[in-house]
């Protein structure tokens, strides 16, 4: 097969781009970090290029002979919905959706000539809206809906489509996300403070953000995950969606069932210095 890895420089992607190649499979591996690229292994093709911009997406894939495409590009930030500007959640949407379009979209012709197949890591916010994860939750929720309407569009026309649906994965990208969190002034990476406000004023969600230092739940090892991405890529008949990890199985089987707002208690219980997640760490 001739596989196109989106977000190969990523722990996920790049597992996936690896075990791929190891297998006999053409690979090319496109990431907007070239540096992380260039650690893939040499059987790996690199293209170092932003997903976002259409015109180069549709000119590197121009006569390439997809049979899969596997999108596994991501990124979020911390902040309440509240003091997430406009400028954050584009960028939320445009990295965790609109790149995915466009890498779909333009590979579309050839995975329908090819009877080809289109696998997305999404996540399991996509089912489970988290506190302080607005802007990523309204994107990975936009993600959910955009592969359920692909699949059905294209499952006639012989494309298989299939989302994998991690829970928390152990590459650093929690760390990270806290890391940039709100400091005690105020000022954070979702650009609180911007828009007229003073930014020395504390967001009233500061001892919230202050929770989330060092955070890094519970998680799924990246292994764990490649290989369900790889199940999805080389399965005769794929599932639909492959949910990794317990947390990830239970908490949308949970919403189904438990009232609104019990739910609700429930997930805020499981946010750093709630309950759930006192408990769970012990």
């Amino acid at each position: 097969m001739y596989v196109l890895v989106t977000g190969a420089a990523g722990g996920i992607g790049g597992g996936v781009a690896g075990s791929l190649a190891a297998a006999g499979h053409d690979v090319l591996g496109v990431d907007r970090d070239a540096a992380g690229l260039a650690d893939l292994p040499d059987a790996v093709e690199t293209a170092a290029i932003d997903l976002r911009d259409e015109a180069a997406v549709r000119d590197l894939l121009a006569d390439r002979p997809l049979d899969a495409v596997v999108s596994c590009i991501g990124g979020y930030e911390i902040a309440a919905v509240e003091d997430t500007s406009a400028e954050a959640f584009r960028r939320q949407v445009e990295t965790n959706l609109t790149a995915v379009h466009v890498t779909v979209s333009a590979a579309l012709p050839a995975l329908r000539e090819r009877g080809g197949r289109v696998v997305v890591v999404g996540s399991m916010v996509g089912s489970v809206a988290l506190p302080y994860h607005g802007a990523y939750s309204a994107a990975k929720a936009g993600l959910d809906g955009y592969v359920d309407a692909l699949r059905r569009e294209v499952a006639p026309r012989g494309v298989d489509v299939a989302l994998v649906e991690p829970g928390p994965v152990q590459t650093g990208f929690n760390e990270r996300a806290a890391a940039a969190v709100v400091s005690a002034d105020g000022e954070d990476a979702s650009g609180a403070g911007e828009g007229g406000e003073d930014a020395s004023d504390e967001s009233p969600y500061a001892d919230a953000y202050r929770e989330f230092e060092g955070y890094s739940p519970a998680a799924t090892d990246v292994e764990t995950v490649v290989e369900r991405v790889v199940t999805a890529v080389t399965a005769e008949r794929p599932e639909t969606r492959y949910r990794v990890s317990r947390r990830a199985r239970w908490l949308p089987r949970l919403a189904r069932v438990l009232p609104d707002r019990l739910y609700d208690r429930l997930v805020r219980a499981g946010l750093p210095g709630g309950l759930l997640w006192r408990l769970l760490r012990r």
